[in-house]
């Protein structure tokens, strides 16, 4: 007997963040700065056809069932947990890629950033409350 490689919930967290990538993704292609002509731009509309390839070969290749859309419940939950992780890079220390950092900048940003982050937190855990239906 083999084992699955993926749970349903597994299953459910790929697919839902996959489909939140490509909805994205297709909101980017069609804002109207990227409706213009030139080298640039098609490489960027190259880009994007390239990442939806790509998240469809690791949709198939995990054999994710095809989620027309996930509900409120998960695309809110997704939305803030993927946000909770991105919103750690705005750490004091996380900026000195960008050029040097004040010293007094951790004690003023730090707290500022935590505060955001745990917001985002409280926003999944409230969404677990919301109805597991379509749409």
């Amino acid at each position: 007997m083999s084992v699955p490689l993926l749970n349903s919930d597994q299953q459910r967290r790929l697919g839902t963040h996959l489909r939140l990538l490509v909805a994205d993704l297709d909101t980017l292609s069609e804002s109207p700065e990227l409706r213009r002509d030139g080298p640039a731009f098609a490489r960027v509309h190259a880009a994007i056809a390239a990442i939806h390839r790509a998240a469809e070969e690791m949709r198939a290749a995990l054999a994710l069932p095809f989620d027309p859309g996930p509900s409120v419940r998960r695309r809110v939950a997704a939305v803030a947990e993927v946000w909770a992780a991105r919103i750690d890079d705005l750490r004091a220390h996380r900026l000195e890629g960008y050029g040097p950092v004040s010293p007094k900048l951790a004690a003023r940003l730090d707290p500022l950033v935590e505060e955001v982050r745990t917001r985002l937190e409280e926003l999944a855990a409230a969404a677990a409350a919301l109805p597991e239906g379509q749409g």
